[in-house]
């Protein structure tokens, strides 16, 4: 597993490697340990973690070391014949980062990083990194959604809820309308087609009863959403739902 420092196994803790080279031993009466002086950063990186599935994943990490850690995540759909992520997204999450979303992918791989920005600090050193995942779903259900209350266009409206989210797996939009008289010409006829690729998701409303069909309107709807749970990032770095 590459990393930038060494493990002790007396203090069983991954450490940076020192900053001296074999030239500053001029005086071997002063060489009394191979420790010498810490560098100021340190980082490790995981072996990589099968998910099971390709989807939307919570990457929980806990992370136990002597200062605030940064943790970059690599995530992938497959591997390469080497065994290594192909064509691995990137993201990189610092201390009290909120919110942290989910990430895409099955193959998942994390470098841990500990950098020491002052003399007064632990020097870098990683105790523990344990990595679970979470793909379980929070329900949202939200009535009467009057979608000309949205941001967005007429028939382009972005959806949003009245308490806060994390990733939205699965969306389910009803529109209903009431009070129509097709004796005097009210006839409307709401279509949804939902783009979960936009953040936020976006409602596309199309009145079908108009020529073309392609006449965008509002409405409103009722909406049933799955979303993971939201995540942060703690003062230590450790990625936890909130």
């Amino acid at each position: 597993m590459p990393g930038t420092g060494y493990y002790d196994r007396t203090s069983k803790t991954y450490k940076s490697l020192p900053t001296e080279t074999w030239a500053d031993y001029t005086n071997w009466s002063t060489f009394t340990s191979w420790a010498g002086t810490p560098a100021d950063t340190v980082s490790f990186t995981t072996g990589i973690f099968d998910a099971g599935k390709i989807d939307w994943h919570n990457t929980l990490v806990d992370i136990e070391a002597s200062l605030p850690a940064d943790v970059t995540i690599y995530a992938g759909e497959t591997l390469e014949s080497a065994g290594q992520i192909d064509i691995a997204s990137t993201t990189t999450i610092t201390p009290s980062t909120t919110p942290v979303s989910a990430t895409y992918g099955r193959y998942f791989q994390f470098t841990i990083t500990l950098n020491k920005d002052s003399a007064l600090q632990n020097d870098p050193e990683i105790t523990s990194i344990n990595v679970n995942f979470n793909s379980n779903t929070d329900t949202i259900a939200q009535s009467d959604i009057d979608t000309s209350t949205l941001a967005g266009s007429v028939g382009a409206r972005e959806l949003t809820f009245n308490q806060p989210v994390g990733k939205l797996t699965n969306v389910l939009v009803q529109p209903h309308y009431t009070g129509l008289d097709d004796s005097a010409g009210e006839s409307q006829s709401p279509v949804i087609y939902i783009d979960k690729s936009s953040t936020p998701t976006v409602l596309n409303i199309f009145n079908t009863d108009t020529y073309g069909k392609r006449t965008r309107m509002d409405c409103v709807v009722d909406v049933q959403a799955q979303a993971r749970p939201r995540l942060v990032s703690d003062e230590f770095g450790s990625i936890e739902e909130a």
